[in-house]
């Protein structure tokens, strides 16, 4: 029903023509759109795994859609140089993939040379180039392999018990695992992870979607199309760090060796989960970042604080693609998040 609801409304916004209207009342702010992999046409993750991963199909249509409708590329830098120094922003849009995922270089970044877009990649970097997965995705893994029936975690000291019977199960089951690893250090969060008996060699049935790119697609990759920032080295939320060496590691390492692959600077980071406050922006500022992109929708301008960017997630619904980077669904949301006093 919620899902009708949604389809309902995102018909209106684009019948009604809304997005028109706030895509104009928008026209002088950057949009920076939030992706994570573009898969093939024929795969379909959704069965026991999250969908991260948009539909190339999907990914090119979107581009020729904000083609049609005027909107100019930019890399981050580019688009930092803008905003830093108030120059004019007119339908800007950045395009931003996080983690490092294969398919990127394979289905992302022909497009992108094909129609002239423009982007940041933005990488993890202790799994680029080897058979590691990103901590999240060997839970899904994990978690997907599993028969169906009851399922044990002990978080804590304390058993947890999920039963696996339909897709939802699996997917809710990932879901809670994940955000209660999150809760948790980063150090604490490692050793939970030991009753997974992860082993990079053994582990079966993982989706092609999950495995990253390597050093040398990167270092081939143009970075006045698409240039590499950083998201850590082992993808842990930023304020569940706690040691000196931890931050040195997650932060400023990843930027070292990054730069030295790929022989150029390295200013721009995303945050994991979009988690960060006060104490990680600074940090960033002293190892040499200029920016940091979240995961609060939004839109961008001189205003903006470069370490707090706004992004617009995507997904392969069209519509809502139109409504959201209109705005429309932006400024609604917003609306009603008022009237409900939040």
């Amino acid at each position: 029903m919620k899902y009708l609801l949604k389809t309902i409304l995102f018909h209106l916004l684009d019948i009604l023509s809304i997005n028109s209207l706030f895509r104009f009342l928008n026209r002088k702010k950057a949009i920076i759109l939030w992706y994570h992999g573009i898969c093939g046409n024929e795969v379909h993750l959704n069965n026991k795994y999250e969908m991260r991963h948009v539909q190339k199909s999907s990914f090119l249509r979107q581009l020729k859609y904000l083609k049609k409708k005027g909107y100019s590329f930019v890399t981050m830098s580019q688009l930092l140089n803008a905003l830093a120094n108030n120059s004019k922003i007119y339908k800007f849009v950045t395009l931003t993939f996080d983690d490092g995922f294969k398919n990127v270089m394979e289905n992302a970044y022909p497009v992108m040379l094909q129609l002239n877009a423009k982007g940041c990649f933005y990488l993890v970097t202790d799994i680029i180039g080897g058979k590691r997965l990103l901590w999240t995705d060997y839970i899904d893994v994990m978690i997907g392999n599993q028969n169906t029936g009851k399922y044990e975690f002990f978080f804590k000291g304390e058993k947890v018990c999920y039963m696996l019977n339909t897709v939802e199960d699996y997917i809710n089951t990932m879901t809670d695992i994940k955000q209660k690893l999150r809760s948790i250090s980063n150090k604490e969060r490692i050793e939970h992870m030991k009753q997974f008996n992860f082993n990079d060699q053994e582990i079966k049935h993982v989706p092609q979607e999950f495995i990253t790119t390597n050093w040398l697609e990167i270092k081939n990759c143009d970075k006045k199309v698409l240039e590499i920032g950083s998201h850590t080295a082992t993808h842990p939320n930023c304020t569940n760090l706690r040691s000196k060496v931890e931050f040195k590691k997650e932060l400023k390492e990843s930027k070292s060796k990054t730069e030295q692959m790929v022989g150029y600077d390295v200013n721009h980071f995303s945050y994991p989960a979009g988690d960060y406050n006060s104490e990680i922006i600074k940090k960033l500022k002293d190892y040499g970042y200029k920016s940091a992109v979240t995961i609060i929708p939004g839109f961008n301008d001189k205003n903006t604080d470069l370490f707090q960017l706004r992004r617009i997630g995507v997904s392969d619904n069209f519509l809502a693609f139109k409504a959201h980077t209109s705005g429309s669904y932006i400024a609604l949301r917003e609306l009603c998040n008022k009237l409900k006093g939040k």
